[in-house]
């Protein structure tokens, strides 16, 4: 069967997609490999997506406004946030409500690996696992994660930088009952010298896990040194693992096809999100398409609407990982900063609606001598 576009992983960036394509008419496939995958997710979106897209209440198992990060030597800064707070998702219950959107506005729906991706003048043949036909589309999406095969398969330029991330998901016990509304991130260089741990709460288990540069470190014994420090001698009940890509390809538009989420690196820096940008450049990506389908419009145009949107973002949070997760001394650096208040309080208005909220002059420059301060005495 031929359709005008075929979105290739169903996640809540290919499924996002998906739903606008098939909502604005055009035939739609979306092809995913594994539907029982659950991705090892914090799971964690902000307000503003919760709002944007409209998620159901129930899907939203936790609403959290208030968090705590721990420095290397143990100290501990409380945070709350006073205009919103931070939704926790299930990425198994999440994603497939998204999925189920997407049918119930017309695409179609295929269970299969994607083997190979034949390109020709009038489009695309995908080949496909389980003795399926092939699929025919005018235009792709890929939408298939860090290790995305639609990007090899169509020359799209290399993720450049990975962390691998673990995960594990405990049942609620005395030891982490204190956790049941509070989100907790440790930047400490025993649970990851380059990225972070964290601590998320959900209904009825607690998901901890760790990351750290891909092949860099032995994340196992990172995680098993974390769950040591917290004080759990209970067993999980599920591991996860997978990569995430920690900046954006290079490009990720072609003439007929792109590249959305973690396919084409869309996770931010520093703290790893990237559900949010997933579904956003699920969103713009789609429009995209349905312009370039209908008008002829280039599909460029989606690549560069996103990085207006969002380069701002990316490039602040790559420095701040760069300079301050080096080594324990900044890292203790950076926790000293996050206790002042207008720290957190700029932090959190940016979070919410992923947009840099402008200080006054005054706290710009009280942050900035802040910031010589600590990055000297760290370093």
């Amino acid at each position: 069967m031929r359709y005008d576009v075929a979105v290739i992983g169903g996640g809540p960036s290919g499924a996002v997609a998906a739903a606008i394509l098939a909502k604005a008419g055009l035939s739609t496939v979306l092809i995913e490999r594994n539907l029982e995958n659950v991705k090892p997710c914090g799971g964690a979106i902000p307000l503003g997506l919760i709002e944007e897209f409209s998620i159901p209440e129930p899907l939203v198992e936790k609403k959290l406004s208030h968090m705590s990060v721990r420095s290397p030597k143990g100290r501990m800064i409380s945070m709350e946030m006073p205009n919103g707070y931070v939704g926790m998702v299930r990425r198994e219950r999440f994603d497939s409500y998204l999925r189920d959107k997407a049918v119930r506005l017309g695409a179609d729906i295929v269970e299969a690996l994607v083997r190979e991706i034949q390109q020709d003048s009038s489009g695309y043949t995908i080949l496909l696992s389980k003795g399926l036909a092939p699929i025919q589309a005018d235009f792709i999406i890929g939408a298939d994660g860090a290790n995305s095969r639609t990007a090899e398969e169509l020359n799209f330029p290399p993720n450049e930088l990975q962390v691998i991330a673990m995960q594990q998901r405990f049942s609620y016990c005395e030891r982490l009952k204190p956790y049941e509304d509070l989100v907790e991130i440790w930047f400490d260089g025993d649970v990851s010298p380059d990225f972070y741990g964290w601590i998320f709460p959900k209904t009825d288990h607690i998901a901890i896990g760790t990351g750290t540069e891909f092949r860099k470190h032995n994340l196992k014994a990172l995680q098993r040194r974390f769950i040591e420090k917290i004080g759990i001698t209970e067993q999980p009940y599920l591991d996860e693992a997978a990569k995430i890509p920690m900046k954006p390809r290079t490009s990720f538009a072609q003439d007929r096809a792109i590249l959305v989420g973690d396919a084409a690196g869309l996770v931010t820096p520093a703290n790893g999100e990237g559900i949010f940008f997933a579904m956003r450049s699920g969103k713009l990506g789609a429009q995209a398409m349905i312009e370039r389908v209908k008008n002829n419009k280039p599909l460029a145009r989606y690549e560069k609407e996103f990085r207006k949107l969002y380069n701002q973002i990316f490039f602040g949070l790559q420095v701040l990982q760069s300079v301050y997760y080096r080594n324990d001394r900044l890292r203790e650096s950076f926790v000293a900063i996050c206790e002042d208040r207008d720290v957190q309080q700029i932090t959190f208005d940016s979070y919410l609606y992923k947009k840099m909220v402008p200080a006054p002059w005054s706290v710009q420059m009280k942050i900035f001598l802040k910031n010589i301060y600590h990055l000297t005495k760290g370093s």
